[in-house]
């Protein structure tokens, strides 16, 4: 398939492998990307991360990349994975998720599972929800931490922000059989390289790697380099992905960052409802740098992801999730709803705005630049700096006017209020209530400046 993107590069996409054949049009599209390492970017269609979607399609996603693992590795296909892809296309998602966790993928052997952030925290997350047994997850995260060393660092060259850090007890690793690597995407398989050579060396009892993602667009040599390093370590590495192809891009035009940003001096003012008492159990306060090397206080959802969990403590996670959100949905005033996730906290408002009825879709804030034009997939864009993580810039795409009675932006944690109003100020246009929410930190009525 081709694509012309603003008639500034030219992709030949040749698909390989499509096991469950999906068209390639619901999976993903593709813009540019504010980047001079690469210009280009694949724009997921079942990620929720810079398009709206409903929220039980990345959770499915997720669950059906599950499935398909369970499938390498056993053999067999899994009894609901059809049930699940016929889900995702058909849009008809009612009750679809309840099923597929009621019917969970047993792991005998320790396993643990890493998402990558920020664009596949809750991919990684919803992928860990689908199985039961010795498994454990962890994401990958940008944060510094400043009373913890992580178990691992490495970069991934290509992104706009590039260092990993993974913070979890050494633990986690001991015993383990396999790791398994999510990600929304794969273009040349470096990130994965890189910290399977990290883990290896640190933990060189685990033998059995496995990467998975959505979209696994690797060339031969890519998968090549990939060989060479499992060979290399003595090691195997196994991928798993949705839709397997490759492609070939070509600049046709230079590309003109110009009057793709949406700025609002707009005065907003609104409340902010917080669950830091009622999930107190659920908090934990660590220091943290901010982007200055200023010290923060945080108070970190311990079940998000980023401390890593189990499958007891994701039970725990569920029952918070719901008591939020029947609170959430006592706000609603009828009507298209949108939660918004932040960064790296994706899964939880995710999984909440599953809980919150009808009519609802869920997408996310992002650290990536992206070009908006009327004329792309990208169609508008909104900058302001990050509440979690004060001196980020961060961006949000695609808000339609006159669509979403109420939007919900959910947070972690708010250490920059400035920053909360900034965002607000942008989107009073676009929604007639906005309701933020956070589940650590102030709880009162706050007034953009």
């Amino acid at each position: 398939m081709k694509y012309n993107v603003l008639k500034n590069f030219e992709a030949n996409v040749i698909v390989s492998d499509n096991p469950y054949q999906f068209n390639e049009a619901d999976l993903f599209d593709m813009a540019l990307r504010i980047n001079k390492k690469r210009r280009f970017l694949f724009v997921s269609k079942v990620l929720a991360k810079h398009l709206a979607v409903s929220p039980q399609i990345p959770r499915l996603t997720s669950h059906l990349l599950a499935c398909h693992y369970d499938k390498l590795s056993t053999g067999a296909e899994h009894a609901f994975a059809y049930k699940i892809k016929d889900a995702i296309q058909s849009k008809q998602l009612a009750n679809v998720v309840e099923q597929s966790l009621a019917q969970p993928i047993h792991l005998e052997k320790k396993t643990v599972i890493i998402g990558f952030a920020e664009t596949a925290t809750a991919l990684g997350h919803a992928f860990f929800e689908k199985f039961t047994g010795k498994v454990q997850y962890v994401h990958t995260t940008r944060e510094h931490l400043v009373d913890v060393e992580p178990v691992v660092t490495f970069e991934e060259e290509h992104s706009h922000a590039t260092s990993h850090r993974v913070y979890a007890d050494a633990s986690l690793f001991e015993g383990a059989e396999e790791v398994i690597l999510v990600d929304d995407e794969m273009t040349t398989g470096k990130t994965n390289c890189n910290i399977i050579r990290q883990l290896q060396q640190r933990y060189p009892h685990i033998k059995k790697f496995t990467v998975v993602a959505i979209l696994d667009f690797r060339s031969q040599d890519a998968e090549a380099m990939m060989q060479t390093v499992a060979d290399e370590l003595g090691i195997s590495i196994q991928s798993v992905a949705l839709y397997k192809s490759t492609f070939t891009i070509q600049e046709t035009a230079p590309l003109i960052e110009q009057g793709d940003a949406i700025a609002s001096e707009a005065t907003a003012a609104y409340e902010m409802r917080s669950f830091e008492k009622e999930l107190h159990a659920s908090l934990q306060m660590r220091d943290s740098y901010s982007a200055e090397t200023v010290v923060q206080q945080a108070n970190y959802y311990s079940y998000s992801g980023r401390f890593y969990l189990n499958t007891t403590q994701q039970k725990q996670l569920r029952h918070d999730v719901e008591r939020v959100a029947e609170t959430l949905k006592q706000l609603r005033t009828g009507g298209p709803c949108l939660v918004l996730g932040t960064g790296e906290f994706m899964f939880v408002p995710m999984s909440i705005a599953c809980e919150m009825g009808e009519d609802v879709k869920f997408h996310a804030t992002t650290r990536s630049p992206i070009y908006a034009n009327e004329q792309s997939l990208i169609y508008n864009k909104f900058e302001f700096q990050s509440a979690e993580f004060p001196g980020i810039t961060n961006f949000l795409y695609n808000i339609p006017k006159n669509t979403y009675h109420d939007l919900f932006i959910t947070y972690e944690r708010i250490l920059d209020e400035r920053a909360v109003a900034q965002l607000v100020s942008q989107l009073k246009p676009y929604a007639q209530n906005i309701h933020i929410i956070t589940l650590g930190g102030v709880g009162h009525t706050l007034y953009a400046r």
